[in-house]
């Protein structure tokens, strides 16, 4: 078997800023309200009940699947979609849950000679968004992946650039004995992104309510494929799983302590969210 492994960790939190400023001339027409209910407060919630066929995790290279044994919110932070210093601001508030994590099998050479065989393949990295894409148009979502840190089973994986926000194109080579057959499998890490929004005006931050209202926030949810560095190759076929894996867990992102209601939001925000589908 051989696997390949690689990251460095990065700084995925990003820092709070307050922009003073008068937007242009607008009066403040909504004095907000005060973030009070737990599904705006963004609490944790009881696990999801996931149907694992293998509950006890162990090694991660039995199935072709993978799940966390409870919501696995493995990235929270806060990002700059713009900043328009002394007049606004708006943030994505991102919450980033691990679905599941997969074994792609991309090929599977069958040697029926009796000598050892040389093959040679090249896979690729890549991040996907593959629901709501839209949200690109407003912020660089790839961004947030890059240098992320999630624990799983004990162990470290750290994303790379190239498994980001660019990618990486690698050539191998591969010993099948005679009379075998060898599958070529690369791992692929499913998300969901969980996003609110913070506009900074009016000498403070709201985040964006729905029309005519509060609650509740305006979210964007996105799912996300990252295809990583990683591979290995094996002489059987992986079962369909799931199998169970112990996902390291972090605090959930701050929101802002007060909310606006959509319409009453700047001009400039409602034309992002806007152009993000929302």
């Amino acid at each position: 078997m051989t696997s390949s492994l690689v990251g460095t960790v990065g700084n995925t939190l990003d820092g709070v800023t307050g922009i003073v400023g008068n937007v242009g001339g607008d009066l403040i027409s909504d004095a907000g309200q005060a973030v009070t209910t737990i599904s705006d407060k963004m609490d944790d919630f009881p696990p999801t009940v996931i149907d694992i066929v293998d509950p006890k995790p162990k090694t991660i290279y039995d199935y072709q699947v993978y799940k966390p044994t409870t919501n696995a919110r493995v990235y929270a932070g806060k990002r700059a979609i713009y900043v328009s210093p002394g007049d606004e601001a708006m943030y994505g508030v991102v919450n980033r849950y691990l679905e599941a994590i997969n074994w792609v099998q991309l090929v599977t050479w069958t040697n029926d000679t009796n000598a050892t065989q040389q093959y040679q393949y090249s896979y690729t990295t890549s991040l996907k968004v593959t629901t709501g894409s839209e949200v690109t148009i407003g912020m660089n979502l790839g961004l947030s992946y890059e240098g992320m840190s999630i624990g799983i089973n004990g162990s470290q994986k750290s994303f790379q650039s190239f498994e980001s926000t660019t990618t990486k194109t690698t050539t191998i080579t591969v010993n099948v004995a005679p009379r075998a057959t060898v599958g070529f499998y690369q791992k692929r890490y499913d998300f969901r992104d969980e996003i609110t929004f913070i506009n900074d005006a009016w000498g403070q931050e709201w985040n964006a309510g729905p029309w005519g209202g509060y609650t509740p926030l305006t979210k964007k949810i996105c799912q996300v494929q990252v295809m990583a560095d990683e591979y290995f190759t094996a002489d059987k076929v992986l079962a369909p799983g799931p199998g169970a894996c112990e996902v390291d867990s972090v605090i959930v992102a701050k929101i802002a302590g007060w909310t606006r209601k959509r319409e009453n939001l700047t001009a400039r925000c409602k034309d992002r969210l806007r152009s993000m589908g929302l």
